[in-house]
This record gives structure tokens, sequence and C-alpha cells, in this order.
């Protein structure tokens, strides 16, 4: 009888190894703080190219700035529902801005006035211009068109629109004003964060070259904070 023959597993298919370093922004910023504060207890570790004290001013600035980046994004969230919530309140209602130029104009005149009160042609419909910043401005227009259609008044005029109109522009320069201030938050963020890898990585190589031992080896990794399990 023939032996088995050993079958290799395709490629791709083997195990691959736990990172080092999490992608994760707040994990990585942990592990930089506490690697910082536990270099200078090593002194016999060295890098030529920075220092302990100069790694934990990195660290630190690195840590508030992704603190920073997750309380500027947490506003977004509350903001975006509650547009949601208003430009459904708006579709909802605009039909009722039609039907008073209609009882004012008559059904063949009334689209001719749409314009003055920020309605426009869409798709066969009339409609506010969906687009944020759009909708904003035709809300303002809304608002100068009642009083100029004369139909300002009652339980769906002047009343009823103009805490919509304000408040939706309000927070769509919230809106606006939050996105400008993430992607700076991010680019800030990312370019703290290869520095900070970069001496992560080297930590470890020396570390490495150090413990040829394995097991000694990942025990002075979990010294320094590394635990690659985590990850």
């Amino acid at each position: 009888m023939e032996p088995t023959p050993l079958i290799k597993p395709p490629v791709g298919s083997l195990p691959r190894k736990t990172a080092l370093l999490p992608d994760n922004d707040q994990q990585l910023a942990d592990l930089a703080v506490f690697a910082a504060n536990y270099w200078p207890t090593q002194s016999w570790l060295t890098l030529r190219y920075t220092t302990a004290a100069a790694f934990q001013q990195q660290a630190t600035a690195y840590h508030a700035a992704v603190a920073s980046r997750q309380r500027i994004g947490s506003a977004r969230p509350i903001d975006a529902d509650e547009l949601l919530s208003l430009d459904a309140q708006i579709d909802e209602h605009l039909y009722r801005v039609k039907n008073r130029l209609i009882d004012q104009h008559g059904k063949r005149r009334a689209p001719a006035h749409y314009a003055a009160v920020g309605i426009i042609k869409y798709r066969g419909g009339y409609i506010i211009d969906r687009e944020r910043s759009r909708r904003a401005a035709a809300l303002q227009q809304l608002l100068q068109g009642l009083v100029s259609e004369d139909i300002a008044d009652g339980d769906f005029g002047t009343a009823f629109w103009q805490p919509i109109a304000t408040r939706y522009g309000q927070l769509v320069t919230q809106l606006t004003d939050t996105n400008g201030a993430v992607a700076r938050a991010v680019g800030q963020k990312d370019a703290m964060r290869e520095a900070v890898e970069q001496v992560l990585s080297s930590l470890a190589k020396v570390l490495e070259d150090n413990y040829p031992d394995k097991k000694a080896y990942r025990a002075e990794l979990r010294a320094w904070g590394f635990q690659r399990e985590m990850y």
C-alpha cells in the first residue's frame, strides 16, 4: 500500500501571524502611551533617531489627537438624524404650500408661481431641492415667497415653515463645519500614527534582537504593552 501523499495547503490558506500593532487607533494610542511610560524604566534600550522623552510627547499627542477625532465626529450622527427628520417634515407638508397656490391662482397657473416659494420641477413632479445646501437656501426662498404670494397666514404658513428653515440652515452649517474639522483631525492623526508606528516597530525589533528565546521575547513584549493576542 502506497503512503498517502502529503497535500500542501493552497497558497493564501496558511494561518497569518497576529499583527504586532493594532489597526484600531484607540488601541494603538493606548499601546503607545503605555510603551512610552515604560521605556524610561529600561535605560539599556536606545534608538538613534529618537529618545524615550521625545516618544512620550509623541505618544501623548497622538492619544489626544485620537480622542479629538472621536469627539468631533460624534456630533455628526446626531445632526444627520435631525436633518433626516426635518427632510421628512418638508416632504410631507410641501403639498400644503402647493394647495395654497392652487387656491390663489388656479390649478393651471399655480406651477408658474412655484419658483417664488423655492419649489423646482424634478422628474415630473415638484419638490424643494434635496441637496442639503440648496435645500437650506430654498427654504429661505420659501419664507420670502409665502409673503410675496400672500399665503404666509394659517397653520402651515410662516409660523410652520420658519422654525424648520432656521433649524435646517443651522444644521447644514454645523454639519459642514464638522465635516471640515473631522477631515483636518484625521489628517493630523494619520500623520502622527505613522511616526508612532515607526517607533513602536523599532522598539519591538530591538526586543526581538535582544531576546532570541521566543518565550522570553513574548514576555518582554507584554511587559512593554504589546498584547498581541488582543488585536
